[in-house]
């Protein structure tokens, strides 16, 4: 069509809608979070510094999905490697950490950040001959490196080679005298050079709302570290509880099966004996688990003269910087028939100080112990009667050879035992040789 001399298309007004959807999209502005998106890719220091603050606050996967985002477009991006390694490491997973750490080290071996998580992974993992590999690596260019000759004669101290640690520390407090750490791992080393160690110790039951008498133990040992059978420990037990007096001799041992696993040996006999069982024994699995987890699960049989005792047991521990956390079960089954099957709990929270023989500890639970009830017996009120214990225990170390224990605790039995709730007190000394 043709006015004023002007030729007009005449356009269908269907695609009049189209053409005009069109220019709006095309004009309209681009979203912020896509704007966003792109200028991170262009700027991966932005994505990385999410990742790293997710990740510091325990959002491990999250973190790594914006790692990889970083990775997919900037592969040589070593930094985003190194924390997606660390945060498999953090999570336990050492095995997914190790590659990826590796890879960097290839590509760029001068990357000291992916050395030292490499030594973190291999420390964590207890790996400490590699992490000793890669610490001597690192001190190459840092010869005076306190923190890192820490590292390294702390390793050397768990593969076993205490002497080669000794001389580290000693180099460690040539070059500053005030560095506490090696001052402790100093103490630990030359307290552990001693083999033999030798135990007296009390615990007592007191009924103070009734007039029940009290029940005594007491007891004596000698230990030893022996390089076979690990710590042995050859115990005397003697007892006296209802004006009578029994005695009982028990063997510890705890040989290590390879590195992070060991056992708990116990053997012991009371010849003709009213208070304990006429003979007992233990079996106990450890395993060490990654970041610094315990497992276990075993057994205690007590054989009294009128029944004997299965009593199923395990654990899981947790040690996390200064503390310890451990929940132990027991599932006891008697044979007599007329005993009810029993289940107990107790919960074991340890809080260390100077060093792992320097410590306040505090465990709770209900029900019967086969390893801390030792004057309780076999009868089935003991089983189950027992409605809640706590228990305090302070250990503090005077000096490289002598230990002081003490300890208080409350019993609460169940209403149908006739002698009342004890209260309990704990003494012990060590002497170390």
């Amino acid at each position: 069509m043709k006015i004023n001399n002007q030729i007009f298309v005449k356009i269908p007004i269907k695609f009049t809608f189209l053409i005009s959807f069109l220019i709006v999209f095309l004009t309209f502005p681009v979203s912020d979070s896509y704007a966003l998106s792109q200028r991170n890719l262009a700027n991966p220091d932005i994505t990385f510094n999410r990742a790293r603050d997710l990740a510091f606050n325990q959002l491990y996967a999250q973190a790594r999905e914006l790692c990889d985002e970083i990775l997919r477009s900037h592969p040589d991006y070593h930094d985003a490697s190194i924390l997606k390694a660390r945060t498999y490491a953090w999570e336990g997973n050492y095995d997914e950490a190790r590659p990826i750490l590796k890879d960097v080290r290839e590509k760029v071996p001068e990357n000291r950040d992916a050395l030292y998580a490499l030594i973190d992974v291999e420390m964590w993992s207890g790996n400490f001959e590699d992490a000793i590999r890669y610490l001597d690596h690192a001190l190459v260019d840092h010869p005076n490196n306190t923190h890192l000759l820490y590292r390294k004669s702390l390793a050397l101290k768990e593969s076993g080679d205490e002497t080669a640690a000794l001389v580290m520390i000693n180099q460690i407090l040539d070059i500053d005298p005030t560095y506490r750490e090696a001052k402790d791992l100093l103490n630990t080393i030359e307290t552990t050079r001693y083999l033999n160690h030798i135990g007296l110790g009390y615990r007592g039951y007191y009924f103070l709302e009734s007039d029940g008498e009290p029940w005594h133990l007491f007891y004596g040992e000698l230990g030893r570290r022996t390089r076979i059978f690990g710590p042995t420990t050859l115990r005397t037990n003697l007892a006296n509880r209802y004006g009578i007096t029994d005695w009982q001799i028990e063997l510890d041992v705890y040989p290590t099966v390879r590195p992070g696993t060991y056992l708990y040996l116990n053997a012991g006999f009371a010849p003709e004996s009213e208070l304990f069982p006429f003979t007992r024994f233990g079996f106990e699995l450890f395993q060490a688990l990654p970041a610094s987890w315990e497992a276990s699960a075993g057994f205690r049989l007590l054989n009294f003269d009128n029944k004997d005792l299965l009593i199923l047991t395990g654990s899981l521990s947790k040690y996390y910087k200064k503390y310890y956390f451990s929940f132990r079960p027991y599932f006891s089954f008697s044979s007599d028939g007329s005993d009810p099957d029993s289940q107990s709990y107790f919960l074991t929270i340890r809080r260390f100080f100077s060093a792992s023989d320097h410590y306040l500890n505090l465990m709770m639970g209900r029900g019967f112990s086969a390893d801390f009830d030792r004057l309780i017996g076999g009868e089935v009120y003991d089983l189950g009667g027992t409605l809640f214990e706590a228990m305090l225990t302070y250990q503090h170390r005077f000096s490289q050879r002598f230990l002081l224990k003490a300890g208080v605790g409350y019993k609460f039995f169940d209403s149908d035992v006739l002698w009342g709730d004890p209260v309990i007190f704990e003494g012990g000394l060590i002497y170390r040789f």
